[in-house]
């Protein structure tokens, strides 16, 4: 016969074996909206890649096929294929390291709006000047990233200090200047290599 677990027994077992998936949400809005939007993105994939191929089995693209132009063909495939995601889930933890989580949370001081403020300060200094130092730093691509994000924070500082938005503006500026720059080389590259390439290119003119 099984042995009763007594509620202390029952409980070490769920300390040792339950889990939280973390997702920013909480528990229970995460079992009831994951599934959802699953199969929200599901469906939306679905309804585009059957719209891409009755639109690919169209007369006119089948004419446009039989004679070699298959672009309009792939576009739409590559359209009607491009699946989006649902969010990443940022881990999984026991109940027991959850529990010891909040615990520690609950007994940190909390952080008063001067010293956030002044904690976001500093970071977003520290990262304005890794990205003039040095744009492959991991500190530069970490405050790249929360700025692509719309971190509010960030955001909250560059409003509240117009020198330092000045500041970031004019090497956002010169990155895209250097980036202009490197595609117009590789287009111009590309160019040429595709003009040296033509076979008609390389027959001499008649005189």
């Amino acid at each position: 016969m099984k042995k009763k677990l007594t509620p202390t027994e029952k409980k070490e077992i769920a300390y040792k074996k339950d889990h939280r998936i973390r997702t920013g949400e909480s528990d229970r809005g995460m079992r009831r909206s994951w599934n959802k939007r699953k199969a929200r993105l599901n469906r939306k994939y679905r309804r585009l890649t059957d719209h891409a191929l009755r639109k690919a089995i169209q007369p006119s693209a089948v004419d446009d096929l039989m004679i070699g132009d298959d672009a309009p063909t792939r576009e739409l495939i590559r359209k009607g294929l491009t699946r989006e995601k649902n969010p990443k889930k940022w881990g999984v933890l026991s109940l027991r390291d959850l529990v010891k989580e909040r615990l520690e949370s609950r007994n940190t001081p909390r952080e008063t709006k001067r010293q956030r403020n002044e904690r976001v300060a500093r970071a977003c200094i520290d990262g304005i000047l890794s990205l003039e130092r040095d744009l492959s730093s991991p500190e530069a691509q970490r405050f790249s990233r929360n700025l692509l994000m719309g971190s509010a924070e960030v955001w909250d500082f560059l409003r509240d200090h117009p020198d330092w938005n000045k500041r970031l503006q004019n090497k956002i500026r010169q990155l895209q200047k250097v980036e202009r720059e490197q595609t117009d080389r590789a287009k111009l590259k590309e160019q040429q290599k595709r003009k040296w390439r033509s076979p008609t290119l390389r027959i001499p003119a008649e005189r």
